[in-house]
């Protein structure tokens, strides 16, 4: 980690002049000049690039925020989506690196006002990696939020003929984007599911994917959330949220994963679990397992256990397993029918 305090523009393009594939930004505010900018970068190199912005109209009225930045995005080809009360600024570069802190995708924010930012490099970035791919999917499940030519064109029109008075002014209350839960809305009485992952819990920790055969005994209840228990024990360190789930014949693994819709960092992870699973535990339990693509959640330092550690998976509350206690108790068994 990078503690960056001054030449933030300066670190932030040294680091995406170096990119090879993609690049997601997501930032509340945007100005032309750093995305110019940033767009001679995407054509030179070639790069996939994902904006997460704002679409309020009262930003566009104050000027921290400019509909001509967003049109030239859009302009050349950069898919821009809104979300609502978006207040993360978060850059993260071919999945290797990212920068975090308080600097908006702007002139000031990166070059004038006194802002603060952390630069993470490939061993730091997953959890980061996992928040924005939430992030961008959350936004699409909930409906078509790409921000369009078309709709700058209206916002223009409407703007244009705007003067301040009491009338006019309740049109600044427009906004426009999608509305996500956010991730820290995770309640107390919110159910994990809690499963025994034993030898494979450094290639669950390592991907952020989990498998288990479609067979007796492993027929778990739909869950948003899950943790593992380590043998030994049964001790839980660490929570996931279940992004994705899907089922993949191992005779044929690899032509089942090319058909699933996920994102291509995602198939490389679920690809390393396969093969280095293969060496040690292999996949012999039954034809079909179900797969678990995750994202990390947070860490549990207390180190939480149950009474015994028996097979199978168990329900616990979030607010049990956050309780600081190392003893923990279950809700209700979790078997599906």
């Amino acid at each position: 980690m990078k503690l960056i305090t001054t030449n933030i523009e300066f670190e932030l393009f040294q680091s995406i002049n170096q990119c090879e594939e993609k690049i997601v930004i997501v930032s509340p505010f945007m100005s032309t000049r750093v995305v110019e900018k940033l767009v001679q970068v995407i054509k030179a190199r070639d790069l996939h690039c994902t904006v997460v912005t704002r679409f309020d109209r009262k930003l566009f009225v104050d000027k921290v925020h400019s509909l001509d930045a967003l049109e030239f995005l859009i302009e050349n080809g950069i898919e821009v989506l809104a979300l609502q009360s978006l207040h993360t600024k978060l850059y993260v570069l071919d999945n290797t690196k990212c920068f975090t802190g308080s600097a908006n995708f702007t002139n000031k924010g990166l070059t004038a006002n006194h802002e603060m930012v952390l630069a993470f490099d490939q061993q730091e970035v997953a959890p980061f990696v996992a928040y924005v791919d939430n992030l961008v999917k959350s936004i699409k499940d909930t409906g078509d939020w790409q921000i369009t030519a078309e709709q700058l064109q209206i916002e223009r029109e409407i703007l244009a003929g705007y003067q301040s008075s009491v009338k006019m002014d309740k049109i600044l209350t427009y906004t426009w984007g999608a509305n996500v839960e956010a991730e820290n809305t995770v309640r107390d009485e919110d159910l994990i599911l809690s499963v025994a992952a034993g030898g494979t819990i450094h290639l669950i920790k390592e991907n952020q994917v989990h498998a288990h055969p479609i067979s007796a005994g492993y027929n778990y209840a739909p869950a948003k959330y899950i943790t593992f228990r380590e043998a030994n024990g049964g001790v839980m360190d660490s929570l996931y949220r279940i992004d994705q789930m899907f089922s993949i014949d191992m005779k044929d693994w690899r032509t089942d994963i090319e058909s699933i819709d996920i994102a291509k960092d995602r198939k490389g992870h679920i690809i390393r679990y396969i093969i280095e699973r293969y060496k040690d535990f292999d996949f012999d339990k039954a034809e079909i397992y179900k797969f678990y693509s995750l994202s990390y959640l947070c860490n549990l330092p207390h180190k939480p256990r149950p009474p015994q550690n028996n097979a199978g998976g168990w329900m616990y509350t979030v607010g049990e397993l956050r309780s600081g206690r190392e003893i923990v108790y279950t809700v209700k068994r979790n078997m599906g029918k």
